[in-house]
């Protein structure tokens, strides 16, 4: 990806990610788009140059289409390379093909060339599809956070 396409990126990222805060109760709606921006600011100053920071297209090979896009960063820490994927998205149009089984596999080859001895991600319990996948692709949890919703006092 280079920066102009990291600015379209952004223009997708930014509000998808302010919507499904919204629709978790995480941000309200007048606030999410720049607490959005402020996130992505915060974690990738830098852009695509962002150090450890990896940001790339997934692409079908048959057919040249972009079918989605990927991010993940990998790091040592701790004498130990740590490999996280922050994001993968398919659009819409090119989901339950294979695409995101076979972008994992390819993050998994990289994590594998980096020397990493394991991948994380995060993933949302309200994301029953992407839950599947992962458990069945051989991943499965190593910590947990909860919540409780309650309403703020105002």
């Amino acid at each position: 990806m280079d920066a102009a396409e990291f600015e379209k990126f952004l223009a997708r990222g930014i509000p998808r990610r302010a919507e499904r805060f919204v629709a978790r109760g995480i941000w309200r709606e007048p606030a999410a788009i720049e607490a959005s921006r402020a996130v992505y600011a915060r974690v990738l100053p830098a852009g695509v140059a962002t150090p450890h920071q990896h940001l790339c297209h997934l692409v079908d090979e048959a057919t040249g289409a972009r079918v989605g896009e990927t991010w993940y960063s990998s790091e040592e820490e701790g004498g130990v390379v740590q490999f996280w994927i922050e994001w993968i998205w398919i659009e819409p149009e090119f989901r339950r093909r294979g695409y995101a089984t076979a972008a994992l596999r390819l993050l998994e080859e990289e994590a594998h060339r980096r020397g990493a001895p394991r991948i994380g991600l995060d993933v949302w319990t309200d994301n029953p599809a992407a839950l599947e996948l992962y458990q069945k692709l051989g991943y499965s949890p190593a910590n947990m956070s909860m919540v409780k919703r309650i309403e703020p006092s105002r």
